[in-house]
């Protein structure tokens, strides 16, 4: 399943969701060898009617099942990331990938504080830095909770909205002696070709690939047409982006610089998470134990937040460390210390350059997170 590089070791590539131009983020790897390890498209959850809240009066009610744990935050106190930027984009991610969904209590900096073995100021900061973004309120008393609207999601007003829309276009046309379902047919025909010319969607990343395969991923997801951008043209060029688009996606590592430069120009910005792919969770649970690893990716809030990721599915001891191309030298380090580099796409170049025809290099890839993504969907299709 591995893809040979002749320089510097070999380039573990895994495979896509699909065959073709579409699959999640990454490089394009071979293909799946069977059906088992081909990943499912992404789609919303069925919606499952809830279970009665009382039993039959002649059967014995059943416990209700406990909650599932919420995930616990962790702290590298050797990586040289700052202690509450590790904290934030922690809880940044868990947020935005639908772990802590809105209105969930958060732990409180006490809590955190012992668990972390950190100052309660770093603890303290970090949620007032997350309020200020309106991911997070304080309730004076009752802790710290996930802001109910950050994902702004979609009214009855704007449905109502919609359907009055739907409504006066079904008079206008029964006016003209065209049936609604006539109509229908003939907006389905023509609906296509309009949102191929006038995309009001755009997804931006730092990688082309990334950019491409995400971009294709949403519009399979959304049912409409996703421009892809890359994050240096939005940089160089912010107000070339076209008039027509009105929502821009990306991931949240880059959520905050895409918000600010996109939305003074009147776009509304979304973040969505990533998931490592399920084949990669498979391929790293079976790396050998006596393997040394080092994860090396483009910047530290992937550093942190998929560094966790890693560290739980290896066998234990076998990860190294961390570092990202912001701070090179310690990458440089680590790779002397390793025999086996863990690298997301953005990084490729860098290890490629540096490390030795004696490391094995193995590319990680990932999948757009489901729920983010369903969060996403209904603000783009119903808030034009």
């Amino acid at each position: 399943m591995a893809s040979k590089a002749s320089r510097p070791g070999n380039v573990v590539s895994l495979p896509r969701s699909q065959p073709g131009p579409k699959g999640v983020a990454g490089a394009r790897p071979l293909a799946v060898r069977s059906a088992q390890e081909r990943p499912q498209p992404l789609r919303p959850p069925l919606a499952i009617p809830a279970a009665p809240t009382q039993a039959a009066p002649t059967q014995t009610a059943r416990p209700q099942a406990a909650p599932a744990p919420l995930p616990p935050f962790m702290i590298n106190k050797q990586s040289a990331v700052p202690l509450h930027v590790q904290l934030k984009e922690q809880i940044r991610y868990a947020i935005m990938s639908g772990a802590y969904p809105p209105g969930s209590a958060l732990p409180s900096i006490r809590e955190l504080t012992a668990q972390l073995g950190i100052h309660r100021n770093t603890v303290h900061r970090v949620y007032l830095e997350l309020q200020a973004g309106a991911l997070l309120v304080s309730r004076p008393g009752k802790g710290v909770f996930v802001n109910e609207g950050w994902s702004d999601v979609v009214s009855a007003k704007e449905l109502n909205s919609v359907d009055g829309l739907i409504q006066r276009a079904f008079g206008e046309a029964g006016g003209l002696g065209v049936s609604a379902i006539t109509l229908g047919k003939l907006i389905a025909q023509r609906a296509a070709s309009y949102d191929a010319r006038h995309p009001s969607v755009a997804f931006v990343e730092c990688t082309a690939h990334q950019s491409q395969q995400c971009a294709e991923d949403l519009k399979d997801s959304f049912g409409i047409q996703v421009q892809q951008w890359l994050l240096d043209d939005l940089r160089a060029r912010p107000q070339s982006l076209p008039e027509s688009i009105k929502h821009v996606v990306t991931s949240i590592f880059h959520y905050d610089e895409v918000k600010a430069l996109a939305q003074p120009l009147g776009r509304r910005v979304h973040p969505i998470a990533y998931d490592l792919h399920p084949v990669t969770r498979r391929q790293l649970r079976e790396i050998p134990a006596g393997r040394k690893l080092g994860f090396i990716c483009h910047d530290a809030n992937t550093e942190e937040v998929v560094g966790a990721q890693i560290q739980e599915r290896v066998p234990e001891g076998v990860l190294v460390g961390c570092a990202n191309l912001e701070a090179p030298e310690h990458a440089l380090q680590l790779i002397k210390r390793v025999d086996t580099v863990i690298l997301t796409p953005p990084a490729s170049a860098f290890c490629v350059e540096h490390c030795t025809p004696n490391h094995e290099l193995l590319e990680l890839h990932f999948a757009l997170n489901a729920p983010s993504v369903e969060k996403v969907q209904r603000v783009v299709l119903f808030q034009p």
